[in-house]
């Protein structure tokens, strides 16, 4: 494993976690990530979407895209009733089951707290507690006695929810916090750019920044044509079911085993030489990894990967458990390993892709 994780990275992740960006809405992310770039930007522009582009200082040669998600998996009112409840809509993949009697953060005129109601055990049936419930039974509550007293916290239809805002430090170097997918993706981009920035490269290099991923990746639609990269890495946060009750064969990836390099997911399944090009690098520099091979999820490098005459994509990942819960958990040192592994890649990017040309 890699030495102690820094404590940049560790307040990079932090900060950037602990802002809030629903799909839609990832403005506060923006500002954070354009603070943090500042000086190794050359440029940088946000397209009709909203996705965040930012050429950084950093030579001349083949065009090379890192690209991270800004949004997080929340909520947004649907339905405000007479009493004041708030029904809500998923902005993402959400477990209906996590949910209940969670802390949420309303978006109205200010930051108003509330919590996903439910039904005490004490007047649940046997047959109720079986049932996992559907969105259209869950509801918020603000404290609110009616729909003018929550119209006056600027609380309305299409109003966001999110899950509340905290960083903790666990045993030795884990973490845990609200949105680190995939927060933790957008802290890599950053670090290796501002590596690129510092130490150089032969390259032009773009950190992309897209939006409403957990949608369906519909940022990342529009990115391509505006840079036409080269090679494009995608970084991610990806699931570690390595957790009790799951067999090994179902782990996916494990915490604190290193970066996770990905073979094939639901949108793409990764070019060999891609795979080899980066374990190769990895085993060269003594970084920690791990292959990964799922079915059952997406990143933005589906829509990248078959954009234009075709981009080669690579995906590089911090492994996190209880993903698209209120309470994910990380390893710092996966994390460290990633920024590690997307440096070299960077960095030795040129001779890749003179071989496959």
């Amino acid at each position: 494993m890699v030495n102690e994780p820094s404590s940049r990275i560790t307040e990079l992740l932090r900060q950037l976690s602990t802002a809030y960006g629903p799909p839609g809405f990832e403005d506060g992310v923006v500002e954070i990530l354009m603070k943090e770039l500042g000086d190794a930007a050359e440029k940088h522009w946000r397209d009709g979407m909203g996705n965040l582009f930012v050429k950084i200082k950093s030579g001349s040669g083949p065009r090379i895209m890192l690209v991270a998600h800004m949004d997080e998996v929340s909520m947004i009112v649907k339905h405000v009733d007479e009493d004041g409840f708030l029904y809500i809509a998923p902005l993402g993949w959400l477990d209906t089951r996590v949910l209940l009697g969670q802390r949420v953060v309303v978006h109205g005129k200010r930051l108003v707290e509330g919590c996903i109601g439910a039904k005490p055990p004490h007047i649940t049936t046997q047959e109720e507690q079986k049932v996992v419930p559907s969105f259209k039974e869950l509801y918020v509550d603000v404290g609110a006695s009616s729909r003018e007293e929550a119209a006056s916290l600027g609380i309305e239809k299409g109003t966001y929810v999110t899950f509340p805002s905290y960083f903790s430090f666990l045993a030795g170097t884990r973490v845990m916090g609200k949105s680190f997918d995939d927060r933790a993706g957008c802290a890599a981009v950053v670090a290796i750019s501002r590596l690129i920035y510092e130490l150089g490269a032969g390259c032009e290099l773009y950190a992309v920044f897209t939006v409403q991923e957990e949608l369906g990746l519909r940022g990342a639609a529009t990115i391509v044509g505006q840079i036409d990269p080269h090679l494009a890495l995608v970084f991610e946060c990806t699931v570690a079911a390595d957790i009790p009750g799951n067999p090994p064969s179902e782990h996916v990836t494990r915490v604190g085993r290193g970066a996770a390099i990905r073979v094939m997911d639901s949108s793409m399944l990764t070019r060999r030489d891609i795979i080899n090009y980066l374990a190769g690098l990895a085993d060269a520099h003594g970084v920690p990894y791990q292959l990964q091979v799922m079915t059952g999820s997406i990143t933005d490098a589906g829509r990248i990967h078959m954009m234009g005459r075709g981009v080669p994509t690579g995906v590089i990942s911090t492994p996190c458990r209880n993903l698209h819960t209120p309470n994910l958990l990380l390893d710092l040192r996966d994390l460290e390993c990633v920024v590690r592994l997307g440096h070299l890649a960077v960095t030795h990017a040129g001779e890749y892709l003179q071989g496959i040309r």
